[in-house]
């Protein structure tokens, strides 16, 4: 692996075992869940899950980007632009990787916890609202409603599906 893999696989692994400390001391009370509301346990899990997606994000533009560094950072904004950009300067397609689908439901549900306090926000709901539901389903993040519903476990899981997603990608695409 290259030396921004191995750095993104170790800032998955401190971010799950910090959350996991914390997670100790709070216990795991219900409550709202939205990375911007205090006083829950559960604002810890869409603290660690939002942390954990940033570092897939980033390292899924920065390796690109050290792959052709013509590319600028509006062509890959979106995941869907990642995704195009990847199989065409990077040579991988990441539609091959089996839990593509489970990385693009920890986004829709990170997005749901930045933009709609934990709730599915209307772009969400009326643009794309079938492959989101279809997204979050295959990341196994529950909602109630629009409401989502984020676990211990569903933290968890996020980093060993994103550590997998980052080995993917970087033992595929071509060493710099």
């Amino acid at each position: 692996m290259t030396a921004l893999g191995e750095a993104a696989l170790g800032q998955l692994v401190i971010r799950v075992a910090d959350y996991r400390t914390l997670l100790q001391f709070s216990g795991t009370r219900n409550g709202q869940s939205g990375r911007h509301l205090r006083g829950s346990a559960v604002v810890r899990h869409g603290n660690a899950l939002t942390d954990l997606v940033a570092v897939l994000e980033s390292f899924t533009v920065a390796r690109l980007l050290n792959i052709r560094p013509a590319i600028t950072h509006n062509q890959v904004m979106r995941w869907t632009d990642r995704i195009k950009m990847w199989k065409k300067h990077g040579g991988v397609d990441l539609a091959t990787f089996p839990g593509l689908r489970a990385v693009l439901g920890f986004v829709e549900v990170r997005n749901a916890l930045e933009h709609g306090l934990g709730r599915l926000t209307e772009r969400q709901l009326d643009q794309h609202r079938d492959e989101v539901l279809k997204q979050i389903a295959a990341a196994g993040v529950q909602l109630d409603g629009d409401q989502v519903i984020l676990t211990p476990t569903d933290v968890v899981r996020c980093g060993e599906v994103g550590g997998d997603f980052i080995k993917f990608v970087d033992l595929h695409a071509p060493k710099t």
